[in-house]
């Protein structure tokens, strides 16, 4: 029973220099730089589909970095609205996200590009939409913007999005957001 006390009051004498057997701690997404809260209503979101918003800007789309462990993704898009405001969709999407990461993970393509007079010149060009913005959040609730690859022309590889929009719906949010002057215009058939 002594030795056991000793070795008890040796065992928390010990050291904050000495090492311990415990394993070490795992990388959280606090320790991933350039997450964010998801949010349709940044800014520069904003800004980019023409519409008014004066919140601070969300980071701009990256790769998805190896560590980064994805559990539901937002989206945000458009859809149709008034000559004043536009309707901005937000959707919540869950369920096994392996399709969407393959999605992301296709390569950029180089663009065709033939030379004339020492100038790169692309040989080619894509008329498309413009794919949703998208958020992928983990299970702590912050969240990045992955990039889409694009083919030889800068045409999307849509296979992220189409997995995405095969992922159920958990909530759906529409934002009414006033139209910027020059989309506003546009809408009304004046010149811009």
């Amino acid at each position: 029973m002594g030795l056991a006390a000793v070795a008890l009051v040796t065992g928390c004498g010990m050291s904050s220099n000495e090492t311990s057997t415990a394993s070490p701690p795992t990388t959280t997404s606090a320790t991933i730089p350039g997450l964010a809260e998801p949010t349709c209503l940044a800014g520069n979101l904003l800004a980019g589909a023409g519409l008014v918003g004066n919140a601070p800007p969300a980071p701009e789309p990256t790769s998805i970095p190896d560590e980064f462990e994805p559990v539901r993704v937002v989206t945000c898009e458009g859809s149709d609205g008034t000559n004043e405001n536009a309707n901005w969709i937000e959707e919540h999407r869950q369920g096994d996200l392996t399709a969407v990461l393959a999605g992301y993970a296709l390569p950029t393509d180089p663009l065709r590009t033939t030379q004339i007079n020492g100038v790169d010149l692309r040989t080619c060009m894509v008329d498309q939409m413009t794919p949703p913005i998208v958020w992928l959040v983990d299970a702590q609730g912050l969240a990045m913007r992955p990039e889409l690859p694009t083919g030889d022309c800068g045409e999307y590889k849509w296979h992220a999005i189409t997995a995405i929009r095969a992922l159920p719906v958990t909530g759906r949010i529409e934002h009414r957001i006033p139209l910027s002057p020059t989309m506003e215009a546009r809408f009304n058939g004046e010149p811009g």
